[in-house]
């Protein structure tokens, strides 16, 4: 099953297509090579390849309008049948080929060869090609923005314009003088004034097909209430819409969806009512059907009316197989399917009956068909041997030698091939080991697991890989991994972003190492920023609000931290504070005393007197007056107390 998917995978990335009566089936190998399959018995009809098919690969087809004979039929052709001249009409048909270094190629049925080449006009990738069947232009568009309208009969440009700022992916003719192109939005051009008259929007990703609805035929000179169709990658939506220049809505009128992601698109209206028939070829391989009436705008997607797949009977020991359908187009009452691979693919026409909403389809596993060959026409004769005849082969004919014992078998020696391998690499190595060694192996890289899921599209596989969480087996994994292996990684790790939240944190670990080790090689390809562009708006997505609310929870922590702040009881800090420095003072009685440190009498004078001198100036006047006259009571009492002692002192002198 996981090769079928990778089968499919890759044949889907080639274009093919299918000729207006579904007659012939043209597609374009990987290598280049042109191959034009007969629908009725599913062999080549034709096979060509280009001398540039390893350089400029095929990446578009587009079968153009049949033409007309030059020829006039005369009287005597009126004879002819009808069959005669839709052959002959089909012999006509051309098929233009967009190239990948921007080239046209314009290959004739009818030669089997290269009838002309376009050059000269894009610079890059043709992604498109539609072509004018009323007029007998063809236009183009590329990845290098332009659109340009060819004149095929003169292979010279006509016209040619800027039609986007990034590449143009699709476009489609809506009327003789209208062109609707699209990259990431869709575009209507008047193709004479190159006037750009409406945009439309509805889809995330590049819109790879656009395809116009046959519903207002009548109206081939102005494309007023016209409708068509838009698919674009990775989205499951098919927008229907209608061009209406003079208003302003922008919006799809009606959506188709499907359950996987389409990949080719084919259209027509029924004879009843109007009703337009939608078939879709997803990429897993299925066909969905639907039916509806564009008669007004609706609300909720349409779901598909009949699903088809084909599948194997499946044995008794094994499951029923689902085998992919390539590509599918609407014939007519029938659904003409493609299915198996493109090595031998298989043609067959299933009729539409809209009562069955689900149908599956039967067929061998094209992987187990085999030739079957006719053994009474093989030249090869085995002849017939009796039972009872003995027959000798030339290794029995050779005389064996004389035994020495023939009573006795020898034993004979072992042979280098009846050796295991470990037994084979322990005798030619130089280092015997005396004991086997019992240690697991050391696994810190997954890079050959990953290359295999990656070459085998095995979803289950890679997914084991990438939940890996040691960051030292990411690192080792993404060193080893080998250079043809770098772009897929991108591509898986880029469509996984979109899954839960919990499984993209690891696989941004994975997308920054691999960014970190092989940004040199990612930087000499001009596509990765496309490729990257859905992860860069996923990401500017998801971070849009990381600013304000950073701001918000820095404002909370303000707040909450003055909240707790005034909830806590308030400590006295000075009774908790240690002094910086402690000196504890030693008492020695050897060198000095305490005397030293006592203040002296003419110190302590005069601090007495400098503390007088404070206290005077700090009173008031009146206690100056009153502080005089008890300092002059005070002196006088003090007079008489000197005058006593010396009076007596003179007495005694006196009497000695």
């Amino acid at each position: 099953m996981r090769i079928l998917e990778h089968v499919l995978k890759m044949a889907l990335s080639t274009p093919v297509s299918f000729s207006s009566n579904g007659e012939y089936c043209m597609y374009s190998s990987p290598d280049g090579v042109l191959k034009v399959y007969d629908t009725s018995t599913s062999k080549i009809s034709q096979q060509y390849t280009p001398s540039s098919h390893l350089t400029a690969t095929c990446t578009c087809l587009s079968w153009g309008p049949k033409r007309p004979s030059a020829k006039t039929p005369k009287k005597k052709e009126k004879r002819k049948s009808l069959s005669d001249d839709s052959a002959e009409q089909e012999k006509n048909d051309i098929v233009a080929i967009g190239t990948s270094s921007g080239n046209i190629l314009l290959y004739s049925i009818v030669k089997a060869d290269i009838q002309s080449q376009l050059d000269k006009g894009h610079s890059e990738s043709v992604n498109d090609l539609c072509w004018d069947e009323n007029q007998g232009y063809l236009y183009s568009c590329s990845n290098d923005h332009n659109v340009i309208q060819w004149d095929v009969s003169t292979a010279n440009v006509r016209h040619k314009w800027k039609a986007d700022k990034g590449s143009v992916h699709s476009m489609c003719l809506c009327s003789s003088n209208h062109l609707l192109t699209a990259g990431r939005s869709i575009k209507l051009w008047n193709v004479e004034t190159k006037e750009l008259l409406k945009t439309f929007t509805g889809h995330k990703t590049e819109i790879f097909r656009l395809l116009p609805l046959p519903l207002s035929a009548d109206a081939s000179d102005s494309p007023e209430n016209m409708y068509f169709l838009s698919a674009a990658q990775n989205d499951r939506i098919i927008n229907a819409w209608q061009i209406n220049t003079s208003s302003s809505d922008k919006n799809s009128i009606t959506s188709f969806s499907l359950p996987e992601e389409p990949t080719l698109l084919d259209v027509c209206q029924q004879s009843t009512e109007q009703v337009v028939m939608l078939c879709a070829v997803t990429r897993s391989g299925q066909v969905v059907i639907f039916e509806h009436k564009l008669n007004g705008r609706l609300k909720k997607p349409l779901k598909p009316k009949v699903l088809l797949q084909v599948s194997t009977s499946g044995a008794k020991d094994s499951l029923p197989l689902p085998i992919p359908i390539l590509a599918a187009q609407i014939c007519d009452q029938d659904i003409l399917i493609v299915h198996g691979n493109f090595l031998k693919p298989t043609f067959e026409r299933v009729r539409y009956n809209s009562a069955d909403p689900v149908q599956c389809l039967i067929r061998e596993d094209p992987r187990k068909v085999s030739l079957q060959t006719d053994r009474s026409l093989s030249k090869i004769q085995t002849p017939d041997v009796s039972k009872d005849s003995t027959v000798l082969v030339p290794g029995l004919m050779a005389p064996s030698g004389p035994s020495q014992e023939p009573g006795r078998r020898s034993k004979r020696k072992p042979s280098i091939t009846d050796m295991s391998m470990e037994e084979r690499l322990n005798a030619i190595s130089v280092d015997h080991p005396s004991h086997p060694t019992r240690e697991p192996p050391q696994a810190d890289t997954l890079a050959r697991l990953l290359t295999q899921g990656l070459q085998s599209q095995d979803k289950k596989l890679i997914n084991n890989v990438l939940m890996q969480a040691s960051e030292k087996v990411v690192q080792n994994t993404v060193r080893k991994l080998p250079i043809q292996a770098i772009i897929p990684l991108v591509q898986e790790l880029s469509s996984r972003m979109h899954t839960h939240a919990q499984s993209s944190s690891k696989i941004l670990r994975w997308i920054k190492t691999l960014l970190t080790i092989h940004t040199s090689y990612l930087m000499t390809f001009p596509d990765m920023v496309e490729n990257l562009s859905t992860l860069y708006q996923m990401m500017d997505s998801r971070t849009m609000m990381f600013n304000k609310l950073s701001r918000l929870q820095g404002k909370l922590d303000l707040v909450l931290s003055q909240v707790t702040a005034q909830d806590q009881p308030e400590v006295e800090t000075e009774s908790l504070e240690q002094p910086l420095l402690m000196y504890q003072e030693e008492s020695s009685d050897e060198d000095f005393g305490l005397d030293d440190f006592a203040p002296t009498q003419s110190d302590t004078e005069d601090n007495v007197d400098l503390f007088d001198d404070i206290e005077e100036m700090d009173k008031t006047p009146d206690q100056q007056n009153g502080d005089e006259e008890e300092k002059d009571s005070d002196d006088d009492n003090d007079d008489e107390m000197e005058d006593s002692p010396m009076e007596n002192g003179d007495e005694e002198m006196e009497s000695e």
